[in-house]
């Protein structure tokens, strides 16, 4: 079996895992409360900003963690709004697996392992 071979294989195994699944769900039922959608995809816009400043050395702003926080709260009143997060979360940690399996390889090819 060739690499594009298995890389469909892995596309397809990531489409049929209990992550993706629930995150369809999650998402489907969120997209019925455009006001939960609107606050929950801020928030993400937010903690993405921020671990992207954390990342090039930098402090998040105040204003920024306050409003991630003041949003966190208000968005776990909502169970729809926590169940998309939750799992957006593990469908993130499940990519960031084998995104981290790919990046040994590629390292590993570049001499850096």
């Amino acid at each position: 079996m060739n690499v594009y071979d298995n890389a469909n294989e892995l596309a397809k195994a990531m489409r049929e895992s209990h992550e993706f699944k629930k995150l369809k769900e999650a998402t489907a039922v969120l997209n019925k409360d455009e006001n939960a959608k609107k606050m929950v995809n801020e928030f993400l816009s937010l903690n993405q900003q921020a671990e992207i400043e954390k990342y090039q050395g930098k402090e998040p702003a105040k204003e920024t963690t306050e409003k991630i926080q003041k949003l966190y709260g208000i968005l776990s009143l909502n169970q729809d709004a926590m169940q998309y997060l939750n799992s957006f979360m593990r469908f993130q940690m499940m990519l960031a697996d084998v995104t981290n399996s790919i990046q040994d390889v590629v390292k590993e090819a570049m001499g850096e392992k």
